[in-house]
């Protein structure tokens, strides 16, 4: 299963989580799941409930746009980073100001990966070593600094939640489906704007193991992308 995904992706584990709630949460007969392109769209081939193939960048609005048609749908928002932050991130932005009825996963690896690896907003150099340019400041310091926070950008707004986890070790997956799960049930119950986004592994374009790679993740990008509950409402 998933075998068209490199080995240690980021994007099985979240779609095996996605999917084990969905069916936890009977609401597999229900679900619409749009996809945005590159490595998103690959999981189309592996559920076996309605999808919807998105314009890059264009999820949210096709998923909004849905909801008003089907109303007793859960209409899933799937994207990575640079469809989310970047080409999307008007999208987002509005969506967001509105509290409009969204339920979005973001795939933070900070990569176009399908591409070639061309960087996305999210990236930060994990070479950094606090010494490059003249630069008199740790790592640590440089960490804090960089990044594109979500966060930041939209976590004023009157949105029902708000959260960050990380496709590492059992720990942060576990943390990861209860960001998820907490999500959806929102988006179901209540309504409004809901986004997880989720700190993934890419080991071919960061050329790393995959144990490296979730290693780099735990002790470098959660330096700059802090995990847990912005938001809650």
């Amino acid at each position: 299963m998933y075998d068209l995904l490199c080995a240690g992706c980021g994007h099985r584990t979240a779609m095996m989580l996605l999917d084990d709630i969905i069916r936890e949460k009977n609401l597999k007969e229900k679900v619409i799941l749009a996809l945005d392109v590159a490595c998103c769209s690959l999981l189309i081939d592996y559920v076996d409930y309605d999808s919807i193939m998105c314009a890059h960048g264009r999820v949210l609005d096709v998923t909004k746009g849905y909801k008003e048609m089907r109303r007793e749908n859960v209409v899933i928002s799937y994207m990575g980073d640079g469809a989310a932050y970047s080409i999307g991130i008007e999208e987002m932005v509005h969506a967001a100001r509105r509290n409009d009825d969204v339920f979005a996963i973001v795939i933070n690896n900070g990569l176009y990966s399908m591409t070639g690896g061309q960087v996305a907003p999210t990236y930060v150099d994990v070479a950094y070593s606090g010494r490059e340019n003249g630069i008199n400041s740790s790592a640590d310091d440089y960490y804090k600094e960089k990044g594109f926070k979500i966060e930041d950008i939209i976590g004023k707004f009157s949105i029902k939640y708000l959260a960050r986890a990380a496709l590492t070790d059992k720990e942060n997956i576990d943390i990861a489906k209860k960001y998820i799960s907490t999500a959806l049930n929102k988006y179901v119950n209540v309504g409004g704007f809901n986004l997880v986004e989720l700190l993934s592994p890419c080991p071919t374009n960061y050329k790393m193991t995959p144990k490296d790679t979730v290693n780099m993740i735990n002790d470098k990008l959660s330096k700059v992308y802090q995990i847990g509950e912005f938001i809650n409402g």
